[in-house]
């Protein structure tokens, strides 16, 4: 039987493995929703707490929780400690329970507020960020489109998602940490090497789970955007839903000083479809074939566009690539449970000619 094998390794203190000591642990990657804003992630570990175990784990350690498949050994979260709670038991204590709160670099951020910053970079601003906060694990691509410079008073996590929301980008995980990746990227961004579907096998990872939500029913159905920059405030609506299904409004700010009417008609006309749908799995490790499992975590790991295949009942196949907007992880010593909010391509779709995935002239594309 597959399985993910989990450690918890305390870089701080030496790189010190404090494995053998969890008895469970849990954690997130990504946002919520495709229009939310990377609030950051968090991770939640709950140990022994007995005879001095406290010390091997301290209030800002950086910790990573890394799974191990039938073939690799991936490191999927970073975060620092922020808080331990104890939960002391009667008698000799052996049952007591530590349980260890950690931050990523994005909830790193939001905890930072910069005062009259200089930006000089239209297009690398998020490493400058970093250069600041360095304890901030994150990187970045080109921007697509650039942003504002000058001087600037505010939180660092607040600056880096009015950037993304002007660029349209996401944030992929990498081995831990997370990269900026513009639209012109996305290509980049799309997995081939395994599928989730009803069934498992050596090439798809089987759900046992799959709730479908079409976009009018989870809040990503908008016929307006409103969207401001450094310089003015532009509104955009899509007519022709607005006129069928009434004026639903998404607003979003951000930190470019031009081009923001084209943002603002991007958000506009993007989320105006009531039947684009959006998934939600759940899946375990130990119902999956090994060689799929390998793949899975790669995907963990690597975050990529990635295809699905579903059935409605009484239907046919369905087949589309999403993108894993969040993965949340909970693992105990028999199994991991996984829950995944699947957003389409469509939401990101940047009408590039030669991509299979979202090109507009390709008549193979699936799911866009």
């Amino acid at each position: 039987m597959a399985k993910l094998i989990w450690q918890v390794i305390n870089v701080t203190q030496s790189n010190l493995d404090v494995t053998q000591y969890v008895q469970s642990l849990s954690f997130t990657q990504g946002r919520p929703t495709p229009l939310s804003p990377y609030s950051g992630n968090s991770a939640s570990v709950t140990m022994f707490s007995y005879g001095g175990i406290e010390n091997y784990v301290n209030v800002q350690d950086e910790l990573n929780l890394i799974a191990a498949d039938p073939v690799n050994t991936r490191t999927l979260f970073i975060g620092r400690v922020t808080s331990r709670t104890f939960d002391d038991n009667p008698g000799t204590g052996i049952n007591s329970t530590m349980t260890v709160s950690l931050n990523d670099a994005m909830l790193q951020a939001g905890m930072a507020n910069l005062q009259d910053v200089t930006f000089t970079n239209d297009d690398l601003q998020i490493d400058e960020i970093v250069a600041l906060l360095p304890q901030i694990q994150l990187t970045q691509f080109n921007t697509d489109i650039p942003m504002a410079v000058g001087i600037f008073t505010v939180n660092a996590n607040q600056r880096i998602n009015q950037i993304i929301a002007g660029d349209r980008g996401v944030i992929k995980n990498n081995e831990g940490l997370a990269i900026y990746y513009p639209p012109r990227e996305f290509d980049d961004l799309i997995s081939t090497d395994v599928d989730i579907g009803r069934t498992a096998s050596a090439s798809q990872v089987a759900y046992q789970d799959l709730v479908r939500i079409e976009a009018a029913s989870n809040s990503l159905f908008y016929t307006q955007a409103t969207v401001t920059g450094s310089a003015s405030t532009v509104t955009e609506t899509a007519t022709a839903s607005a006129f069928y299904y009434g004026v639903r409004t998404f607003t979003a700010s951000t930190a470019q000083s031009a081009k923001v009417s084209e943002t603002a008609e991007y958000y506009a006309n993007a989320f105006t479809d009531p039947e684009i749908v959006v998934l939600n799995l759940s899946l375990t490790d130990v119902a999956q074939n090994a060689t799929a499992l390998t793949k899975l975590n790669t995907l963990f790991t690597f975050t990529a566009f990635v295809e699905i295949r579903y059935t409605p009942p009484g239907g046919t196949e369905i087949t589309g690539y999403f993108w894993p907007e969040q993965i949340t992880f909970n693992a105990t010593t028999s199994q991991t449970t996984i829950d995944m909010v699947m957003t389409p391509a469509t939401y990101y779709s940047n009408f590039t000619l030669d991509s299979s995935v979202f090109g507009i002239l390709d008549t193979d594309r699936l799911g866009v």
